[in-house]
């Protein structure tokens, strides 16, 4: 029965015959074989020129033919072309401004009217400022210049409605050569008033308009179901 494990300790897996080593694991005996070199080549030692039918290789342009320069000033490369000068870019044109500076001697309100998307049926309807208490021009929604002299004035912004409704009011002191913004936020719902001021305003009645909404739908679908629930 053979140890599949291989043979015990101390002992060899290859017998030794005599205690030679095999043929072909030893080192050899007597010089090593020369192997011939390829046909084109000499027979000792490295080419020391190009073999027979290639072009002989010499130095770059510029420089001796044997050999480097070990001293003396470096050859001179031809002058590279300058690059022409870049272009200049013409100046950016600037904008005109959108609405023309106001008189001299006058200031300037800019009323910017405004709706919330939801309520884009005042997309057909305009808004109206009233100024000291006389009626002023029809704006739209946007941004409106109106040029006023030195002073203090009491606006209120209105749209024309079936009725007028979104009344909002404000004091502003005017000054020459003085431009202020004035922002009008209609409402989301007939029934409030709107919102002015010197920033963006919220849209008045928003929430209000927002919890009618969800009652109207809650409404309808149980009308709805109440067939539903008799059948």
């Amino acid at each position: 029965m053979t140890n599949p494990y291989g043979p015990p300790p101390g002992q060899s897996p290859y017998p030794q015959q005599g205690g030679q080593v095999p043929p072909g694991y030893g080192p050899p005996s007597g010089p090593m074989p020369q192997q011939p070199m390829p046909q084109g080549y000499p027979q000792q030692g490295y080419p020391q020129s190009a073999p027979q039918g290639y072009p002989q290789q010499g130095p770059p342009p510029g420089y001796p033919q044997s050999g480097y320069p070990q001293s003396g000033p470096m050859p001179q490369m031809p002058p590279q072309q300058q690059m022409p000068p870049q272009q200049q870019m013409p100046p950016q044109q600037q904008m005109p401004p959108q609405f023309p500076p106001p008189a001299p001697g006058m200031g300037r309100l800019l009323i910017d009217c405004s709706y919330h998307w939801l309520t884009w049926l005042f997309l057909l309807f305009k808004p109206q400022v009233t100024i000291n208490g006389q009626p002023g021009p029809v704006l739209t929604w946007g941004k409106n210049p109106i040029d006023l002299p030195p002073g203090q004035y009491q606006i209120v912004v209105h749209v024309n409605y079936l009725w007028k409704i979104g009344y909002a009011t404000a004091v502003i002191p005017v000054g020459a050569g003085q431009q202020l913004d004035v922002f009008y936020r209609a409402p989301a719902i007939v029934f409030v008033d709107g919102n002015i001021g010197p920033g963006p305003q919220e849209t008045p009645g928003m929430g209000l308009t927002i919890g009618v909404s969800i009652g109207v739908f809650v409404l309808v679908l149980l009308l709805g179901l109440l067939p539903l629930a008799f059948a």
